[in-house]
Order: structure tokens, then sequence, then C-alpha cells
């Protein structure tokens, strides 16, 4: 993908992680014009239409992301939700599933598919699943710290002033 791809992908996720639905809307337009079969735009695209409510064009969407790449397990999570949305809860398992097979311990696919046994009274699976994508969502935002030289940065510098509070407190009891 260029740059110019990728800036135009970053910029949509901006606008949908802002609630900007139009703006995200035409942006991966823009996108999605120079590259049809760009899968996570098609995705992205579907969330946009999810927002709106309207879970038809939603659904399209997300089927056609996974023709596009049908490795793509954000696109059967979110075409999961929109399955549970409709009260269609065995076909939303099926994604789920799907989406946990292709990326064993996505925390969003776990969390609703706990979310989805809890519904269905399986209360001891719904919640031993809802601590499980718990469990792996703090791991990936460890992860994802630890990768990243900036994130690393600013804990350590954290650290720091941690440590020269501690010092400066204990020299002022200690007067």
């Amino acid at each position: 993908m260029t740059t110019n791809r990728e800036d135009l992908y970053g910029k949509a996720l901006d606008h949908l992680e802002k609630w900007e639905l139009d703006e995200a809307e035409e942006t991966l337009r823009r996108l999605l014009e120079e590259e049809p079969e760009h899968a996570r735009a098609v995705n992205k695209l579907g969330v946009v239409y999810a927002r709106r409510q309207d879970l038809r064009q939603a659904e399209m969407c997300f089927n056609d992301a996974i023709a596009l790449d049908p490795q793509l397990a954000s696109a059967h999570s979110n075409l999961g939700n929109i399955y549970a949305e409709q009260g269609w809860y065995d076909r939303a398992k099926e994604c789920y599933e799907r989406a946990l097979a292709l990326d064993p311990g996505n925390p969003t696919a776990t969390h609703n598919l706990g979310v989805l046994y809890r519904k269905s009274g399986d209360i001891a699976k719904g919640v031993s699943l809802l601590k499980q994508a718990n469990r792996s969502e703090r791991y990936r935002m460890r992860s994802e710290i630890q990768s990243s030289p900036e994130s690393r940065r600013v804990v350590r510098v954290g650290w720091i002033v941690i440590a020269v509070i501690a010092v400066v407190v204990l020299y002022l009891l200690n007067r």
C-alpha cells in the first residue's frame, strides 16, 4: 500500500475514533476508489454503516470484506455483531468463533462471545470468556507499549518522575 493509501486509511480511523462518520465514509470511499480490494477499508466502511444503524448495508460491507480477505478476523467479529444485534445468535456465535480461530485471544471477539453466552443463559461460560477478554486486552496493551519506542520512553519518564517524587517525600519526612 502506498503512503497516500496508508495516510487515507489512518485518517479514516481517526475520524471513526472521533465518531465523525461522514468524514470517515468520505475518506474510506476515496481510498476504495484507488484500491477497490482494500478489505480493511471495506470492513471499516461497514463499521460506519453499523454506527448509523444501517445494519443491512453494514452486513453487506462485512461480507464483502470477508470475500476480499477471508483471514480478516475483525470483519468476522463485526459481522457477528450485526447478527447479534438482529437476534441471530447462532450466526453471531459462528462469526465470533471464526474470528477467534483466525486471531486466537482476540479481545473483542472473546468479549462479544462472552456476552452472547451470558444472554443465552450460560452465565459461567460467559463470565469466563469476559475475564479472558479482559486478560487478552491487558496483554495486547502491554505488548503494544513494549513494542513502541515512544511508549517505552513515556513509561521510563513516568518511573523517573515517580522516583524523584519518592526521594523528595522521603527527604522531607526525614528532615
